[in-house]
């Protein structure tokens, strides 16, 4: 992944975000579509057969218990190539969730049964794809590290760029309506924080470009790393400077605002992810010190 073509992502994703946000502010029922799909069409599904015929109503039910079952039936295809790791058991949580949340929906006929069973569905799949790269890390060569790295750095500047974008669109549509210094100042830090971390995040591509093929540390690696590691200082300070004085300018001014509603952000994953990468940084320049140190030595 060369850095100019990041950056054409980047700006792909950006453009996407003010895409999707005009669309919901336009059609604020397709916000509540993300909510309904898939769990929300399967239940309206089975209640239309349920109520057709006893004979649908049966198929209704064994419908419902299939599909209940893929993740556990999955489970059981991997058991069968191979011994299942301790998170792929999570399977077997994730057909418990659905047969809970969808039968309790069925039941019910209640919408937010189908969101609480989307919602566990997501939460599962999250937790057991975090352990699976958890052990997928573990058990890398430094050259798949490098990928993975840079595999995830891509990602996470797609997601920034898509919601400065979005966070961009969202306030200017809020403001449309009525304006606001309350859904101004947190829409100006948003943007600002989303905009340095992907600059962060382009930043960090170019040091992973500069590591070998086999993940050594190059010169060139060490030089990039200090300035890594002052860009990551920097943004570091301007993300808590941001999220300070919009905090306080939504205090001091809050008769500009239509409510006293006025909440107090704290940008807890950015501040996490410049200390991640001060971290990095600094490792990367030690290692290699202490490498050459060793060279000398021998």
């Amino acid at each position: 992944m060369t850095e100019g073509r990041f950056k054409k992502l980047l700006i792909i994703a950006a453009v996407l975000g003010c895409a999707c946000c005009g669309a919901e502010a336009a059609e604020p029922e397709l916000a509540m579509l993300i909510f309904k799909l898939p769990c929300g069409f399967f239940v309206d599904l089975l209640w239309e057969l349920a109520m057709t015929g006893d004979g649908w109503r049966i198929f209704a039910i064994a419908l419902y218990v299939l599909v209940c079952l893929i993740p556990a039936g999955a489970l059981l295809l991997l058991s069968r190539r191979r011994k299942p790791y301790r998170e792929d058991w999570l399977l077997l949580v994730m057909s418990a969730a659905l047969f809970i949340f969808i039968g309790r929906a069925l039941d019910s006929h209640w919408d937010m049964y189908s969101t609480f069973a989307q919602m566990g569905l997501l939460a599962v799949l999250v937790a057991w794809l975090v352990l699976r790269l958890l052990r997928y890390f573990n058990s890398s060569d430094d050259a798949r590290l490098v990928k993975l790295s840079r595999t995830a750095v891509m990602l996470l500047g797609l997601i920034y760029g898509f919601a400065a974008g979005w966070t961009l669109i969202g306030m200017a549509a809020g403001l449309i309506g009525g304006f606001q210094f309350s859904l101004l100042a947190d829409g100006l830090s948003g943007a600002a924080t989303d905009v340095i971390l992907v600059l962060g995040c382009l930043r960090a591509m170019r040091l992973i470009n500069t590591l070998g093929s086999a993940g050594e540390i190059t010169d060139e690696t060490v030089t990039e790393a200090g300035g890594f590691y002052r860009f990551s200082s920097k943004a570091l300070a301007a993300i808590v400077l941001i999220s300070m004085w919009a905090s306080l300018a939504k205090l001091l001014l809050i008769e500009l605002s239509r409510d006293n509603n006025v909440n107090v952000s704290l940008p807890i994953f950015p501040r996490l992810f410049c200390l991640a990468a001060l971290i990095v940084s600094r490792f990367i320049a030690a290692h290699k010190q202490l490498r050459d140190d060793n060279d000398l030595f021998v």
